[in-house]
């Protein structure tokens, strides 16, 4: 089995040593770096997509203009729309996410393509690192420990559920916005304050007296018109994809400190967000 790598960043580079212990890889964008001697770089002209049984694509796709980024290299690879065309009828086709180029790419050879962000298993699994620098990142850009500060956290999945259980235990006094009754019966068993997001008083009352507030729900959370009533004193965190859950533009315009931090597990830990994307990769291949 041959594999192509196309560009990527730090995670790639775990992922590429641990393929490359079984199977033989072809890397295109790592011009600037040394990963092992049993892979070897090629150049995308040079190309015979017929020769490939895997195709790995970057966590961000392919971009506009079907570019491809390349952390290792000094310049994007540039594709053309029929660089799928003539690849093997039983090619495995992997990405992080959909993006339009990439779809485009995909229409026009008939292909269909495994978006490794997207699935259940490696959302669950990269939680841990997302929480971990969640916590890296309000410890770094606050002015008082976590310990005895008012967190507002909104949602609990995944990642939701990580993070609450994470900073109960680092003694903060968490409160979480729900929209499920199930998590809501949780929350209370636990012993965690919980609210539901919808209703309008107990939303007020909590972001009026959070020190810290976290979205991660990528959907409006907190009205612009209600945001006037937030703690200006607040540091907020929005770890959620497009849209997002809070206007940026509003809490600069009152001067609330504020970020939006995406991509954490591949900032934060590239060598475990690798494995676990590699883990994923081998179980499409061998299940194939």
């Amino acid at each position: 089995m041959e594999i192509l790598v196309l560009g990527g960043d730090l995670r790639y580079l775990e992922i590429i040593e641990r393929l490359s212990l079984d199977y033989s890889v072809s890397l295109v964008g790592y011009t600037n770096t040394y990963i092992n001697d049993r892979v070897k770089n090629v150049n995308i002209d040079d190309i015979d997509v017929s020769r490939y049984g895997v195709i790995i694509f970057p966590v961000n796709g392919v971009m506009d203009n079907n570019l491809v980024s390349c952390r290792f290299s000094n310049n994007p690879i540039k594709l053309s729309d029929n660089f799928l065309i003539g690849t093997r009828d039983d090619v495995l086709i992997f990405s992080g996410v959909s993006t339009p180029s990439l779809t485009r790419m995909l229409d026009i050879a008939g292909k269909e393509c495994v978006y490794l962000m997207s699935d259940r298993s490696v959302i669950k699994e990269n939680a841990i690192p997302t929480v971990e620098g969640i916590i890296a990142d309000v410890i770094v850009n606050t002015e008082k420990t976590l310990n005895d500060s008012s967190v507002l956290v909104f949602g609990y999945g995944n990642v939701g559920s990580v993070l609450v259980k994470s900073l109960n235990l680092l003694g903060a006094n968490v409160s979480v916005a729900v929209i499920e009754e199930r998590d809501k019966l949780e929350l209370d068993d636990i012993g965690i304050d919980c609210f539901y997001s919808f209703c309008y008083d107990d939303l007020i009352d909590k972001i009026r007296s959070a020190d810290i507030i976290i979205n991660t729900v990528p959907k409006t959370i907190i009205d612009n018109d209600d945001l006037k009533y937030i703690n200006r004193d607040a540091y907020v965190l929005d770890i959620a994809s497009h849209p997002h859950g809070i206007d940026r533009e509003v809490l600069d315009e009152l001067f609330v400190k504020n970020k939006l931090y995406l991509g954490i597990p591949g900032r934060v830990a590239p060598k475990t967000s690798g494995k676990i994307l590699t883990k994923k990769i081998k179980e499409v291949m061998e299940g194939n």
